[in-house]
């Protein structure tokens, strides 16, 4: 049995939620196209960009918002990249659905959820929460990465605001974090460090 879920049906689903402003195209060598739309929090921001793409030649229906922002690779000091990269890795770690990432081929920092289609469809709840997932970790996170990114906040300083107020064992997951990024630091000033079970860490 073929997945159902098929772009007329997304298109219902976005009506459905109230998002009447959007561009369905199709895709060479698939057999659904696309959705692009997007939304901004207020009349002043700016504004995020977000697709929708049933790719069932692969079983997923992803919800993507690409160029959150751009970070170049060859423009960007090592320090504010590692930082960057130790956030997003912790966002990655506490979130449930979702992700962030980062190409370090045009510096491009995005946020996807992806969920399974085999075989099945996916109710407008399912659309929904993944809509809402992909909306409310966007605005929540994407300002504090462009601080980072801008050099304005550290890792340090965003896991020290994640995590305020929270249990001891969180605490213990910030003393490691504050650890590792000691570690990091001893090791790109040329003053080595060790990692797990005595082995030396190398500059990346």
């Amino acid at each position: 049995m073929a997945t159902q879920v098929t772009l007329e049906l997304m298109k219902q689903y976005l009506e459905r939620f109230g998002w009447h402003r959007y561009k369905a195209v199709e895709e060479p060598m698939e057999k659904e196209g696309i959705i692009y739309t997007g939304w901004r929090s207020s009349p002043e921001a700016e504004g995020f960009s977000l697709s929708i793409d049933p790719m069932v030649e692969k079983n997923c229906l992803s919800f993507r918002v690409p160029q959150i922002m751009t970070v170049p690779l060859d423009e960007t000091p090592a320090e504010r990249l590692k930082d960057l990269m130790v956030a997003i890795g912790f966002i990655n770690y506490r979130i449930i659905m979702g992700k962030f990432a980062y190409d370090p081929r045009d510096g491009e920092i995005r946020f996807s959820v992806d969920i399974p289609i085999d075989e099945n469809t996916v109710t407008y709840e399912q659309f929904q929460h993944c809509l809402r997932v992909a909306i409310t970790m966007v605005e929540e996170y994407a300002p504090k990465l462009k601080a980072i990114a801008d050099g304005r906040k550290t890792a340090k300083d965003f896991i020290a605001d994640e995590v305020k107020g929270e249990t001891s064992t969180v605490g213990e997951l910030l003393r490691l974090f504050r650890e590792l990024l000691e570690r990091m630091e001893r090791s790109h000033r040329g003053e080595g460090g060790e990692g797990e079970e005595g082995r030396p860490l190398t500059e990346v």
